[in-house]
């Protein structure tokens, strides 16, 4: 077993995405830590870390636990609280480095990349369980997001 432990100085990203994770260990600023393992499943786990300073905590927060259930940038600021997607978009900007579209169809396309390179799903359950109209739809995005179809990502499994 090899030990990594990667500080957030270590990247100038201010976001990082792990896939094939099935076990990460979390360490608070209090001393508390927490393991969450997918082991018993043989599932893994997608880990998203941002670096966020102390203040801004709520603002991410509120953009993590929303921003699954969000068709657009206008759906994610109102859930988030905002009135003006403007102004969402300027907190935004502010705490994630890039727009909350850019961000949304990041998170997507890892999503995508990650459940055809790690399940067995076939693509309409895919497009199912990310929000995408059609089986067509995903095809699509793949194509234009990834430059490659479902099955060509999925061929390439590590």
């Amino acid at each position: 077993m090899t030990l990594n432990i990667m500080k957030a100085d270590d990247s100038r990203d201010s976001s990082v995405v792990y896939t094939n994770v099935s076990e990460c260990i979390v360490r608070f600023a209090d001393g508390e830590q927490k393991i969450i393992s997918s082991q018993k499943s043989g599932d893994l786990l997608i880990v998203y870390i941002m670096k966020y300073k102390s203040d801004e905590l709520s603002f991410a927060e509120l953009v993590l636990k929303n921003y699954r259930s969000s068709k657009t940038v206008d759906d994610l600021s109102v859930r988030c609280g905002y009135r003006s997607t403007k102004t969402f978009t300027r907190h935004f900007k502010k705490n994630f480095d890039t727009t909350p579209k850019q961000w949304l169809l990041m998170m997507k396309k890892n999503e995508v990349i990650y459940y055809l390179k790690n399940t067995d799903y076939t693509f309409k359950k895919i497009a199912a369980l990310l929000g995408f109209a059609s089986v067509s739809h995903l095809w699509d995005f793949c194509i234009k997001k990834v430059g490659m179809n479902p099955t060509e990502i999925r061929s390439q499994k590590e």
